[in-house]
């Protein structure tokens, strides 16, 4: 037991290393994007170690969020600390924390629980797929007929495309993996985009320039970036599963609870 603890410390603290660099490098450069990959070993921490070695890489990452905003890495997360510093600090530390805990806790409970994971995912879809469409409505009411319908044929398209996916990754053992994946960059966009809405109007109606800021905050401010990220996490969910077969063979994940004859 002893052993296994020195090794998730260590496992841990490469992970973290990890995150930092990833971090302050920053992503890879594709045309006017970036990908970045530093969710993916806090994800890997998560399922691999378990939640707390999970929430502790969410929070090294949130850290070196707010100082890279402090010292001006970042202009946008400069101007939320310039706004209000102490709020600022909050919601990089939760969006970072919970990115790290819910998918280890999300895991643990969908690897015994499989048959809840593709009733969830598929709500969650469906909710996503409505939110989505009313913010597409939205933003191109002003738009001619054909273009508003073409425009609706095309997202009903993308829709059917996604619950297609998602029927074909969670018909399987890998639900749990994919699923714990999406929540990490869900948790780390959702919490930022609750905070800035409830706290940060002010900023993001003078970013957004007279549009509506609920629009602009999901379509214009974090809906690349999540896309991105969202992207990057299913496409490396293979890789997960991997690590996740070889560790498991070396590695107990520390769980919330103190085991008895531990």
């Amino acid at each position: 037991m002893k052993h296994n603890t020195l090794l998730v410390y260590v496992t841990t603290a490469i992970l973290a290393a990890l995150v930092v660099v990833l971090q302050i490098v920053g992503g890879i450069p594709v045309g006017p994007f970036s990908i970045t990959l530093t969710l993916f070993p806090i994800v890997v921490g998560a399922v691999v170690l378990g939640p707390v070695p999970g929430l502790f890489l969410g929070l090294v990452f949130g850290l070196i969020v707010s100082i890279l905003s402090i010292t001006g890495k970042d202009p946008g997360g400069q101007m939320v600390f310039a706004a209000n510093p102490v709020l600022a600090w909050a919601v990089c530390l939760l969006k970072g924390g919970l990115a790290g805990f819910v998918p280890a806790v999300s895991y643990s409970f969908f690897s015994k629980h499989k048959n809840a994971s593709a009733a969830l995912s598929y709500m969650t879809a469906g909710i996503f797929i409505f939110l989505s469409g009313v913010g597409v409505a939205n933003s191109f009411s002003g738009a001619r007929m054909g273009v508003r319908i073409g425009l609706t044929a095309l997202f009903a398209l993308v829709a059917g495309g996604l619950l297609v996916g998602l029927h074909y990754l969670l018909k399987t053992d890998r639900s749990p993996f994919y699923i714990s994946s999406i929540l990490a960059p869900v948790c780390n966009t959702g919490v930022f985009i609750l905070f800035m809405l409830l706290f940060f109007r002010p900023t993001l109606s003078a970013w957004a320039g007279g549009s509506n800021v609920l629009v602009y905050t999901i379509t214009g401010l974090v809906g690349v970036n999540f896309l991105i990220e969202f992207s990057v996490a299913i496409i490396l969910t293979p890789a997960l599963m991997a690590i996740k077969h070889y560790a498991g063979k070396h590695i107990m994940p520390l769980s919330l609870g103190r085991k008895k004859n531990a």
